[in-house]
């Protein structure tokens, strides 16, 4: 418990290791306060010619520019801080911005090129140039295998940052962070990764990813925490042989990821909790080659095909505490809705066709897939979590012990469940509608380049701060289902009225209790336990009202009367009707809204003849028939 503590806890050693000394403080201007193009590159060459760098804390200016005019270098062993004003919740106090100049013949390959340590806070990276172009150039943690620095930990640390609109660069095929080393070491707090999105197809925009198909790197260790991820491509990327010992993800917000939130399963150590799920992996599943999880997947250790120090018992694995709701539109745009009315038909394409509103509402590539009768090659929303995971998650032996202690999930709320129940009513989503759906529609079929990102400039000329989105919401569920009866997911950047005049403050007394809430999550990560409770992790997921359920009637067989129970889990229009074996309505049960809770109607079938009847509920995407028989 002691090393996971010190792994989890790892922000806060990290910031003290790297301030250990008294620093001098150098002011720079950016453009509007009397500076120029460079003045920010110029500070700090000035430093490490100085031999001054890592006893140096640059100071940024509130609502200016830092226009860059070539990579910054950190040499080996020495650490560069970047440090902005104070942020607040008015255009005066907003974080200064790092941007490119428009010039073409400066070196952009990288904005910040790591080959030591790296601290930022209270910064705005933009992945642009002073005309608003797009230009994705990472900062990259490099040194440990370019000889230019030992095989030791590279260290980053960043503090309220947004980095916003970078695209998938062409050099290393990464993310806004590009990790080219063996130890990284990476603590993110109060980050908003924003619009990390690219028009090509297949390339899309990460938060922080290692090169694409280059083996021989590693993190030791990874942390967010209040962060939002809103408008990607990715969040966190593991691929090839490269991946994360020690993952953490806590009151983090995903908001419209077009595929992976958290690439790949080969945890070790991971907990994610407290977090939100909204539109996770927007391009669904395709029936015909299986689902797969929309936050979580666990790949078996004994199928990973490179070199790992652990087994499936020695995986300490934590999902608690997190919500997953997809949008309507989107259920739409894939498959005109959650409803299959054939889920029964042996046939395994037919069981799969949408409802007849995908006509109207789905994308013309669904259409035309629906035309064809291709029902199990149209997109599905993912569950929340496969098959796979569930077995990782709840398989028990003959004696009713968990098979893998350590790998443990509670108090998880999901759209396949519980339907608009978790629906988060967002106050103001950063969905640009048309393009997205657009893009969608592209990706599925033609592979057409085309940009759908949100607002993107708006920081730029206009200079709006805050930004047009909020991400707070109005869902009195999920206000409280966090540890400690906090709201789920970000709540520095959305839940915090220094930064966001007028929101509701729960951020403050979160940070209150922070640290202990911290220890806890290590403990249960660690022990497989809730710190609180003498049982096991693995809880029911909701109450015994989770889920719509339809009981078999009694007494069955009957005459001529007989009860139906069944359970709505939250308010919802329900239909409860009774159908002959020729698929004829005969009785008419329920028609209209039925309130949270079990209910239970009678059946008189004193005019029917006696045989056969299947009884069906239905409502918003479920539909569950059971067989009743009537004796006379």
């Amino acid at each position: 418990m002691k090393r996971m503590l010190v792994f989890l806890l790892c922000a806060i050693f990290l910031t003290v290791g790297l301030n250990a000394q008294e620093k001098t403080v150098v002011e720079v201007n950016g453009i509007y306060g009397g500076g120029s193009e460079g003045s920010l590159n110029d500070a700090v060459k000035a430093a490490i010619d100085a031999g001054t760098l890592s006893n140096t804390v640059f100071k940024l200016k509130s609502n200016d520019w830092y226009v860059m005019t070539g990579v910054i270098e950190v040499p080996v062993g020495q650490v560069l801080e970047l440090v902005g004003e104070d942020i607040g919740a008015t255009q005066e106090t907003s974080p200064p911005q790092m941007l490119w100049t428009a010039s073409t013949s400066v070196n952009k390959t990288f904005m910040i090129a790591v080959y030591g340590d790296l601290i930022m806070k209270n910064i705005w990276v933009r992945f642009v140039d002073v005309a608003g172009v797009q230009t994705g150039t990472p900062i990259v943690f490099d040194g440990d295998t370019t000889g230019q620095s030992p095989d030791d930990k590279e260290e980053g640390y960043f503090e309220n940052c947004i980095f916003e609109y970078m695209p998938c660069p062409v050099v290393t095929s990464s993310g806004s962070i590009c990790i080219r080393c063996k130890h990284f070491n990476g603590t993110f707090k109060n980050c908003y990764f924003r619009n990390c999105v690219d028009r090509h197809f297949m390339y899309y925009g990460r938060a922080v990813s290692y090169p694409f198909d280059v083996p021989g790197y590693h993190t030791d260790y990874i942390s967010f925490e209040n962060c939002t991820f809103a408008n990607m491509g990715y969040v966190l990327m593991q691929e090839g042989s490269n991946w994360g010992e020690n993952v953490h993800f806590n009151h983090c917000t995903f908001y419209n990821v077009v595929m992976f939130s958290l690439e790949s399963g080969w945890w070790w150590k991971l907990n994610v909790t407290n977090c939100l799920f909204v539109n996770a992996y927007m391009m669904g599943y395709i029936p015909l080659t299986g689902a797969g999880s929309a936050t979580i997947s666990i790949e078996p250790a004994d199928s990973i095909d490179f070199a790992i120090p652990f087994t499936d018992q020695d995986r300490h694995i934590l999902f608690a505490h997190s919500a997953y709701y997809i949008d309507d539109w989107l259920v739409d745009w894939m498959h005109g809705g959650w409803e299959l009315p054939f889920a029964d038909d042996p046939d395994s394409v037919e069981r799969w066709r949408p409802p007849s509103r995908i006509t109207q509402v789905g994308s013309p590539y669904s259409r035309s897939l629906y035309k064809e009768r291709a029902f199990n090659e149209i997109p599905y929303p993912r569950p929340m979590l496969d098959s796979t995971a569930l077995m990782y998650f709840d398989s028990t032996d003959s004696e009713g012990k968990k098979v893998y202690p350590y790998i443990n999930r509670a108090a998880l709320y999901s759209v396949e469940d519980l339907r608009n129940a978790v629906n988060p009513r967002l106050i103001v989503p950063p969905l640009n509608l048309e393009p997205l759906k657009y893009f969608l529609n592209e990706k599925w079929s033609t592979n057409l380049d085309t940009m759908w990102a949100y607002e993107p400039l708006i920081g730029h000329e206009a200079q709006c701060w805050p930004l047009p989105e909020n991400l707070a919401y109005a869902n009195d569920t999920l206000k409280t289902a966090g540890m400690g009866g906090f709201p789920l997911g970000d709540l520095y950047n959305w839940w915090n009225p220094t930064v966001r005049e007028g929101a509701t403050d729960y951020y403050s007394a979160w940070l209150a209790q922070a640290d202990d809430e911290r220890a806890k999550i290590a403990q249960w990560l660690e022990t497989g336990i809730h710190p609180d409770s003498v049982q096991n992790a693995v809880k029911p997921q909701t109450s015994s009202l989770s889920k719509f359920s339809l009981a078999q009637n009694y007494p069955n067989p009957f005459n001529p009367t007989t009860q139906i129970k069944y359970t709505v889990p939250y308010d919802a229009r329900v239909s409860l009707k009774v159908y002959n074996t020729l698929g004829q309505e005969v009785a008419n049960l329920v028609d209209g809204t039925q309130s949270a809770g079990e209910h239970i109607v009678t059946f008189d079938g004193k005019n029917l003849a006696g045989g056969i009847y299947f009884y069906t509920l239905k409502s918003e995407g479920v539909n569950i028939t059971k067989k009743l028989v009537l004796i006379k």
